[in-house]
């Protein structure tokens, strides 16, 4: 206890240091790891930096001023601080899980290719650093997670993305009706105008995100989550807290405007109804995705007429007159020879699909390791699913990999949430169940959860 309090009092004094001398982003960067320290347990680090996944914009939007935040923010660097300190007091510690060396293999690779294309290309640059921190950490992460390092989190995550998905989705239903004075500076000083008009009922909702993107990220994979459990639950009641649950939030989700989350949830719906429910659990499914598709057609109707963006034409299909598609069918064929990005270039932007943007970014090697890795996980989560076992979590994994193919989903803080999720499949998947044990559980294993907190 002596320890602790020692701590404590340190964290107090660096807090009160940093709010009478530094600027109030960075304060809040002292003030979270002080936070850290005091908590003095990893769980709760790592859910500490998942909450502020969906919330961090809208804390740097209200601390930035009239303009909102800058892309030099510190505040943006927090959760990226919280894991990589969760990682490094997880590293010597607890006994090494020998199962799934080859996808560790993989993550390795990732992290040494991607290392090598900034130390050969010598992009030291703040952004491109950043980039390459938002991939190597959460992959560290699901490092630590699968080989028994880190004690499982899902569970206690599970939990606090389902009430978190609460306040981010209420928030961004307020933000459609009323868009306040903040969000608004916010799409004008960063030209996020291309989601709508910064008006009430005429835009795309971001919620406490940067974008629409990223939080629809978010919300599809809650929903996706809540899909799962509706169907692993034993009791009725809490099977429809589920169901309820996912039904509130994909009012938010129609509202974002991202058809790529509804894609993944309609497949991670499909992959369920066909692999793992049964009877009444096939119901609720197929009952939830014709709740949905009738909810899109009420919002087509209600706000079509006023919103730019919200309509019809959007989610008629994708064809050649969708240039969101058109645009990422050519990302492929603007690949050509692979082989010419043996070294990637960390300062180029961005591409549409997670694969071609760390093809372009860092290299071939680390493009093809993450692509096989994503195979790989995909893999054990479906056979997760088969064996009625750390269903929630493996369902959440098949969402996600869906996703990178729509878009750069680790370059957003989203990618810690990704560390989490693959972590855990690959570590539920080398502690599968006997033949004989109860099936439906969605839990951590016991014997797991035992090793060094």
């Amino acid at each position: 206890m002596g320890i602790f309090y020692s701590l404590c009092t340190i964290a107090a004094v660096f807090a009160v240091f940093a709010a009478l001398y530094l600027p109030i982003q960075m304060t809040l960067v002292v003030l979270g790891l002080a936070i850290a320290f005091i908590l003095l347990d990893r769980t709760r680090i790592i859910a500490l930096a998942v909450f502020l996944v969906p919330t961090l914009s809208l804390v740097r939007r209200l601390t930035g001023g009239e303009k909102g935040y800058t892309d030099a923010d510190p505040l943006i660097l927090l959760p990226i601080l919280l894991v990589a300190i969760v990682i490094a007091a997880s590293w010597s510690n607890g006994r090494v899980i020998a199962r799934h060396v080859f996808a560790r293999g993989l993550i390795g690779g990732v992290i040494v290719g991607t290392a090598a294309t900034v130390i050969l290309r010598g992009a030291f640059s703040i952004s491109a650093l950043f980039f390459a921190g938002l991939l190597i950490v959460p992959l560290l992460l699901s490092w630590v997670l699968s080989d028994g390092r880190l004690a499982p989190v899902w569970n206690p995550i599970r939990t606090m993305l389902a009430v978190v998905s609460i306040l981010a989705g209420t928030y961004g239903i307020i933000q459609f009706f009323f868009l306040p004075t903040w969000d608004r500076a916010w799409m004008i000083t960063s030209q996020l105008t291309s989601i709508g008009q910064p008006e009430p009922l005429k835009v795309r909702i971001f919620g406490a995100s940067e974008s629409p993107g990223p939080y629809a990220l978010f919300l599809g994979l809650v929903i996706t989550m809540c899909l799962a459990s509706a169907v692993v639950e034993r009791q009725l009641g809490q099977r429809l807290i589920w169901i309820a649950l996912g039904s509130f939030l994909t009012l938010p989700l129609l509202l974002s405007g991202v058809r790529s989350a509804l894609v993944g949830i309609a497949i991670a719906a499909v992959v369920m109804i066909l692999i793992r429910a049964r009877g009444l659990q096939r119901v609720f499914l197929v009952a939830f995705l014709a709740g949905a598709y009738y909810l899109l057609k009420a919002i087509l109707s209600r706000f079509g007429g006023s919103s730019t963006i919200l309509t019809t034409d959007r989610y008629t299909g994708f064809s050649a007159q969708d240039d969101s598609f058109v645009a990422r069918v050519r990302l492929f064929s603007g690949v050509g020879n692979p082989l010419k990005y043996i070294i990637g270039n960390p300062n180029l932007p961005n591409a549409d699909n997670l694969f071609v943007s760390t093809l372009f970014r860092f290299g071939l090697i680390p493009a093809s390791c993450l692509l096989v890795l994503f195979l790989v996980v995909t893999w054990l989560a479906l056979r997760n699913i088969v064996d009625n076992h750390a269903e929630s979590v493996s369902l959440c994994a098949i969402f996600i990999s869906v996703q990178a193919f729509f878009g750069p989903i680790f370059d957003t803080l989203f990618g810690i949430v990704i560390g989490v999720v693959f972590g855990s499949v690959l570590a539920f998947a080398s502690r599968r169940p006997k033949v004989g044990v109860i099936p439906g559980l969605d839990r951590d294993l016991r014997a797991h959860s035992r090793l060094a907190a």
